[in-house]
């Protein structure tokens, strides 16, 4: 198999009508040495012939495009990396734009970091702006950080939608779990497992914009619908992130809450959300602050 740069990834699921917009971002790349895996989860609209159409438009990179049973974009990335002739790994979502010289300004910002420490980066992470040019979320005052994903976020308290170039050797490495009854397995969660053996230069550059213009949009995600992928996330951080519980206490308490809370949608009792527990101290905590997540469940 030939190794190419980069290959971009884009999960879709009945989006006909944006699924263009990523395809024109592509045609205008100032980068040409990539490929295009498209995999369909399951998509019941004209997606096919879309991507057909992309296809017999004979662009100058490789479209690959397959077709999976609805599974979730976790088991479509897992494949995609499998197939993935890329170097580098970039996903794209069926909804998202980017610049046009985003693949080429990833690569650039890449080539800065000294040969000799590459190895301890699994890639590089930009901002995401809206249309306009204004960048999502808190402002960096500096060109670049290079951090892991829960510094970033909790020890720097920089908040806002990222995006990222990943060595395609990382992404194979840390798979998402394909656990039954998971629609969508919560990124972050890879994403701080990485940070424990990788780190990322995050640069101050908005390369992707954006968008949210779709009801069935990848980030909308409905919470009763999603409480056992919540109460994943809640459990994560509580057993393996408890480290970082300092650098933002009302997280941490909303965490022991949403436990009860999504263990009880996720039709738990509370012994079993007590027992998915890893210590006695973290434990005791949930106990107490269960009936505030009992509560919030009514509610919801």
């Amino acid at each position: 198999m030939n190794q190419i740069k980069i290959t971009v990834f884009t999960p879709t699921y009945n989006r006909e009508s944006s699924l263009s917009r990523c395809y024109e971002c592509l045609k205008n790349q100032t980068f040409r040495d990539f490929e295009w895996i498209i995999i369909d989860d399951g998509s019941t609209d004209n997606t096919k012939a879309l991507v057909d159409s992309f296809k017999a438009d004979k662009p100058f990179f490789e479209i690959i495009y397959v077709y999976q049973q609805n599974s979730g974009k976790h088991v479509a990335k897992n494949r995609a990396a499998k197939m993935a002739r890329g170097e580098f790994f970039i996903t794209l979502d069926s909804d998202d734009a980017c610049t046009n010289d985003a693949l080429e300004v990833f690569l650039s910002e890449w080539d800065k970091i000294p040969e000799a420490q590459r190895k301890d980066f699994y890639g590089i992470s930009c901002r995401t702006s809206d249309l306009q040019g204004n960048i999502h979320g808190t402002p960096m005052n500096t060109d670049y950080i290079d951090s892991n994903d829960l510094d970033f976020k909790l020890k720097y308290k920089i908040k806002g939608e990222l995006w990222g170039m990943v060595r395609t050797d990382v992404v194979r490495e840390f798979p998402s779990p394909e656990e039954k009854g998971f629609k969508f397995y919560p990124e972050n969660i890879i994403w701080n497992r990485v940070g424990r053996k990788y780190k990322a230069r995050y640069i101050n550059k908005a390369l992707r914009y954006y968008i949210n213009d779709q009801e069935n949009a990848v980030t909308n995600v409905n919470r009763k619908k999603a409480s056992k992928e919540k109460f994943c996330m809640h459990l994560h951080y509580i057993n393996e992130c408890w480290d970082y519980k300092s650098y933002d206490k009302k997280r941490y308490i909303e965490h022991l809450i949403g436990l009860t809370r999504d263990g009880k949608a996720n039709k738990m009792s509370l012994g079993e959300v007590l027992r998915s527990v890893n210590t006695k101290g973290k434990r005791f905590l949930t106990l107490v602050l269960s009936p505030i997540g009992f509560i919030l469940y009514k509610m919801s």
